[in-house]
């Protein structure tokens, strides 16, 4: 009785693991139309630094062919509906095609190396199944799902617009330095407001008694 109710409780457990091995290889694939390198993926819900945002349109000058999300590099991987993204370079249950193209940095001047760099955004694709927008083809990040339907074969992927004016912290902290007149001052009050207080702070003391 007892095995067999050891065998119950590890098929029980077995369960879930043969449920994702299915979903990874997409249904009933044969085995050599199935992609066989490593597909990077999370499990979990992402945080919100994980997940990111995306650009409608490059912010700057200095940025190009980022717009429509292009230049999106955050670790998404399932669409609005929930389905699984396919690995970009996976042949199944799509067939996706499409070149990986890298980022192109280069400084405004050559000749200085604290020059601000210039980024031409490539695609953003590689061994991974991250939702990305390689031709800027939608409005957003997307990917195509591990969902063989073909109704589904490309989707959207739930991804927050980046707000227009982003904070820029550098600027923040060059502007914060400007107004503080001097390392060595009194500077309280600029950094943090006031050091004035109206409540009564004293500490009553102790009656002193004599050896």
């Amino acid at each position: 009785m007892a095995r067999v109710s050891q065998a119950i409780l590890l098929g029980a457990a077995a369960a879930p693991v043969a449920a994702v091995i299915v979903g990874l290889r997409g249904g009933q694939a044969p085995a050599e139309s199935v992609y066989k390198g490593a597909i990077v993926a999370k499990a979990g819900a992402l945080s919100s630094f994980d997940l990111g945002c995306y650009m409608e349109a490059d912010p700057s000058p200095l940025e190009t062919g980022g717009a429509k999300g292009r230049s999106y590099r955050g670790l998404a991987s399932t669409t609005v509906s929930g389905r699984t993204c396919q690995n970009w370079l996976a042949a199944h249950p799509w067939e996706i095609g499409i070149t990986p193209t890298q980022d192109k940095k280069t400084k405004v001047d050559a000749a200085d190396p604290e020059s601000e760099e210039m980024v031409d955004w490539g695609n953003g694709l590689g061994n991974h199944n991250y939702c990305r927008n390689p031709g800027q083809e939608m409005e957003g990040p997307w990917c195509y799902t591990m969902d063989p339907n073909a109704e589904h074969e490309k989707e959207l992927c739930e991804i927050p617009k980046c707000p227009p004016h982003a904070r820029d912290f550098h600027e923040e902290a060059k502007d914060l330095k400007s107004h503080v007149e001097a390392r060595d001052c009194q500077c309280a009050d600029q950094l943090y407001g006031s050091t004035e207080t109206t409540a009564d702070t004293s500490v009553a003391l102790a009656g002193l008694q004599k050896s």
